[in-house]
């Protein structure tokens, strides 16, 4: 019994790695994407596209899940208000990453966006009032070090756009936070498909304000703007799969993949090999997040033992 369990455990951490790598892979994809038209459109065109698109995945996972019956049921005040506020980030998150990654080097774009996991951490100090001990306060500290490494503030390659990647990371961190306030009853799917409708509602008013284009410039651009929605939707799900198959501190490590993946999508695409602006702050960066993964498993283990003591 006990092989059998092992075995099963296994084949679900590998499924789970495996999504989550496919998931990293996609959303590098469909910003590479974003890159390569960018410069053609507003960031709040490409956002309408990004996030009307992106439901086709999600309806492929209702009809399959059969979930489209209960959708419109059990829906509450509070759950709609957590939803809009999370739409709301996931489109914020949106434009900054556009605005990033069209105007920095990809990698070092998609780089900065590891450091999401120290605003989890303040975040979940402020709003869930989590104690937080000298490890995960090193942790925090040493990758403050790696972002002003990358950025370089006083240097002549700093460029401001880089910013709004950690202004990705930020709005990351504060949906993450949201989400612990969701009620464990609302499936994951319900919770994508509301957040999606906030972020559409969002994108389509912002571009309503600011640009009011509609006109897109060939058929193989408009195919571009649709597969940026299915891969980014895609993403979204396999991220959602994987996490729920295993712990998240099995799991997390991982998502540092899209590291040298964004590097070498970056020097394939636009030829780009930013070394000098990336070391060694980017180590930094990864070392800070798997001191805050290593004490999240520390602080499981010890809570299972307890729960077994008594």
């Amino acid at each position: 019994m006990r092989i059998a369990k092992e075995k099963v455990d296994l084949q679900k951490t590998f499924i789970a790695i495996v999504a989550m790598l496919a998931g990293v892979v996609c959303v590098d994809l469909y910003l590479v994407v974003i890159r390569y038209i960018g410069d053609d459109y507003s960031v709040f065109k490409l956002a309408v596209f990004r996030n009307f698109f992106a439901i086709i995945p999600l309806l492929v996972l209702l009809f399959i899940s059969k979930e489209y019956n209960s959708l419109f049921k059990n829906i509450n005040k509070k759950f709609l208000s957590l939803c809009c506020m999370r739409g709301l980030c996931f489109l914020a998150m949106n434009i900054f990453i556009f605005l990033s990654v069209i105007n920095v080097e990809f990698a070092t774009a998609m780089t900065l966006t590891f450091s999401s996991p120290f605003f989890i951490v303040i975040l979940s100090i402020i709003f869930l009032q989590d104690k937080v001990g000298i490890f995960r306060w090193s942790a925090i500290i040493i990758g403050f070090v790696g972002v002003v490494l990358i950025l370089r503030p006083t240097s002549d390659i700093f460029n401001f756009y880089s910013t709004y990647s950690i202004l990705t990371a930020f709005a990351w961190g504060v949906t993450v936070i949201i989400l612990k306030f969701i009620p464990k009853n609302f499936s994951t799917s319900k919770i994508q498909f509301y957040t999606l409708v906030f972020n559409v509602i969002g994108a389509f008013s912002l571009f309503v304000l600011f640009s009011n284009d509609f006109y897109v410039n060939n058929y193989k651009d408009l195919f571009l703007m649709v597969l940026t929605g299915i891969l980014g939707g895609t993403a979204a799900i396999l991220f959602i799969y994987a996490y729920r198959l295993i712990s998240l501190s099995k799991l997390a490590s991982f998502e540092y993949f899209g590291i040298p993946s964004s590097f070498l999508l970056g020097w394939l695409f636009f030829n780009e090999a930013p070394w000098g602006q990336l070391f060694p702050g980017v180590l930094l960066i990864v070392f800070a997040g798997f001191i805050i993964i290593w004490r999240d498993a520390e602080k499981s283990k010890s809570l299972k033992a307890n729960k077994q003591i008594y």
